[in-house]
């Protein structure tokens, strides 16, 4: 992935998606004027308040303030980080975003016929699946998995049929080779000869969070293992390829992603995560046939605040759910771990206890730490001196690497209740093990006095505003950034960091900048630099249906109107009496120059 996406780059993608174009897939639109309007698709509305600019790229909703670019559109419809978002407008547009580790033109076509090979494969495997004689093993194994056609159909699960090359026939059909096959993972080669590398299995399209198939796993429909001394592993994934990392990617997450909810659970199988699924839990991923990566952690907390570990109850499962709990932490995340009892995994428990047992069990998830303290008091009788003593040994290496401190020192006053031993003792245990952290330590009070005092000078800067005094920066700030004329008029008589709120400094160093660097402001590009927070602001300063005269007076008024709100509002907060009669000289200039204008 590039460390960063050049403004170069992502101006070209800009340029070849057209707003209007992309919206259309989501919205019904409406020539009205020079836009375009329609029902707003992030809240529910009778009237249409969504309109959208094909001159500036960009959209507003008058009703919910959703506004900005394109990518800012696919980053809320799609609920993509701002890469991917790009990512996703870059394939639309067949443009090459390169890559810090080599990345190429070949490397990006071969990627991209791997795609493409990988969506004709995965149409292939779900008609053989519809096939009531090629498909009939896969029919009877989801059947008796209780898999429903609805199910089918919103995973693209398919069948690959018992053979050599029936998929490799399709494949050269629609243009690809054995060769591109075998090294995009749909093959294999084996002395001297290319074969159908999934056969006799029912088959799970893995799909990144753009939506592009990077790959399969296929799973047997019996439980047979071995055939003339061979073993058959139960599940086979697609190899790495330039299109699929199976580190960096997750089963179900492009689906996961819009479920909405503020947590991920983490499951070990594709049936595992189908299961819940179907359930009504769409919150649900599971990994790739591997141990969890930290690039999955990191991939995951994009989309949660906190993840819930529900893997196998046994032995392994156990084992996986702390180098996950590790994982996670390492990645700065939180997490929680699904206990369920009486079931080895979340499908065998549904399928035993209901969907409303399985959600309680969500519901009762308990912390990662707690978990890996309650795994250690199994281990000892704390009713005896000794495994008190062990136990509280080990308990305190489990807290040093809690990062919270207030969650640590929870932890030690339960421990202590529980065992019977003083508070201070167990305190005294615990320092031991982390006297060696320096990192370890409540943050400083002066640490929290800058954060707050930070706070508090935006909100007083905030507070020393008037809905009049806001409107004509807006207005100001729109004009200068589609005229330079206009712009070199205003930029003599107010600065940046004269504009009275954080997002119009920001917005107006970024003007200013394009300007200076001779390339006219280009709204799409700019409202990139903004998060989702300040993006409503920034955006209506350029999506304005106000016409304006567009010449030199109209910016004149909006910067005496700025200048009589600005010293209207030190007039109030003034107290010294010759500071307040210089500040009266001020406006009655000010208001002179205003008249002259009117007249």
């Amino acid at each position: 992935m590039p460390r960063r996406i050049s403004d170069d780059i992502i101006a070209r993608i800009n340029d070849e998606n057209d707003i209007i174009d992309y919206v259309s897939q989501y919205v019904q639109l409406k020539k009205t004027g020079r836009d375009y309007s329609g029902l707003c698709p992030f809240h529910h509305e009778k009237t249409p308040s969504f309109h959208v600019s094909q001159d500036k790229q960009l959209f507003h909703c008058f009703g919910c303030g959703a506004s900005g670019n394109l990518v800012q559109f696919v980053m809320r419809t799609e609920n993509l980080d701002f890469v991917d978002a790009i990512k996703l407008l870059a394939d639309r547009a067949g443009i090459i975003i390169p890559e810090d580790d080599g990345f190429t033109d070949d490397n990006h076509e071969k990627k991209k016929r791997i795609l493409e090979m990988n969506k004709c494969a995965a149409r292939f495997f779900y008609s053989c699946l519809k096939d009531k004689k090629l498909g009939e093993k896969g029919q009877q194994y989801l059947a008796k998995r209780n898999i429903p056609w609805k199910t089918i159909t919103v995973y693209g699960l398919g069948y690959a049929p018992d053979s050599r090359d029936l998929l490799l026939k399709h494949l050269a059909a629609n243009g690809f080779s054995v060769e591109e096959a075998a090294d995009g993972g749909l093959a294999v080669r084996r002395e001297g000869k290319i074969y159908d590398k999934f056969r006799g299995r029912v088959m799970f399209p893995i799909i990144d969070v753009r939506g592009n198939v990077i790959g399969f796993g296929g799973r047997v429909t019996d439980d047979v293992k071995e055939v003339n001394g061979y073993k058959i592993p139960k599940y086979l994934n697609s190899p790495e390829t330039a299109a699929f990392d199976k580190g960096r990617n997750l089963f179900s997450l492009n689906l996961a992603k819009n479920s909405k909810e503020s947590d991920l659970i983490l499951c070990e199988g594709y049936m595992d995560v189908i299961s819940v699924y179907q359930a009504g839990i769409k919150n649900i991923v599971a990994t790739l046939g591997t141990a969890i990566t930290e690039n999955q952690a990191k991939l995951m907390l994009r989309y949660a605040g906190e993840i819930l570990i529900c893997y196998d109850s046994d032995e392994a499962g156990v084992k996986a759910t702390l180098r996950a709990i590790d994982v996670i932490s390492g990645a700065g995340g939180r997490s929680r771990v699904i206990k369920l009892g009486g079931a080895k995994d979340p499908d065998e428990y549904i399928n035993k206890n209901g969907v409303e047992k399985f959600k309680e069990a969500v519901r009762k998830a308990v912390p990662s730490t707690e978990f890996r303290i309650s795994l250690i008091k199994k281990q000892y009788d704390t009713t005896t001196t000794d495994g008190k003593i062990m136990f509280i040994d080990e308990a305190a290496n489990v807290l040093a690497s809690v990062k919270d401190a207030v969650e640590a020192d929870a932890y030690i006053t339960k421990i202590a209740e529980d065992t019977g031993i003083s508070r201070g003792a167990v305190l005294s245990k615990y320092r031991e093990k982390t006297s060696g952290n320096r990192h370890r330590r409540i943050p400083m009070k002066t640490e929290y006095r800058k954060q707050t005092e930070r706070k508090e000078r935006e909100t007083v800067r905030k507070e020393n505003t008037t809905p009049t005094l806001i409107a004509a920066e807006k207005r100001l700030l729109g004009l200068m950034a589609q005229s330079k004329k206009l712009y070199k008029i205003a930029e003599k008589r107010i600065k940046p960091d004269d504009f009275s709120t954080q997002v119009y400094r920001k917005l107006s160093r970024l003007i200013y900048d394009s300007y200076d660097h001779d390339n006219a402001p280009e709204p799409a590009i700019i409202l990139n630099s903004f998060d989702s927070d300040e993006l409503s602001e920034a955006s209506e300063v350029f999506y304005n249906f106000e016409v304006y005269d567009g010449d030199e007076a109209t910016v004149a008024e909006l910067l005496n109107t700025i200048t009589l709100e600005k010293l209207d509002i030190r007039i109030k907060n003034e107290t010294n009496a010759a500071v307040l009669a210089e500040l009266f000289r001020e406006r009655q200039k000010a208001i002179e120059e205003k008249n002259t204008w009117e007249d």
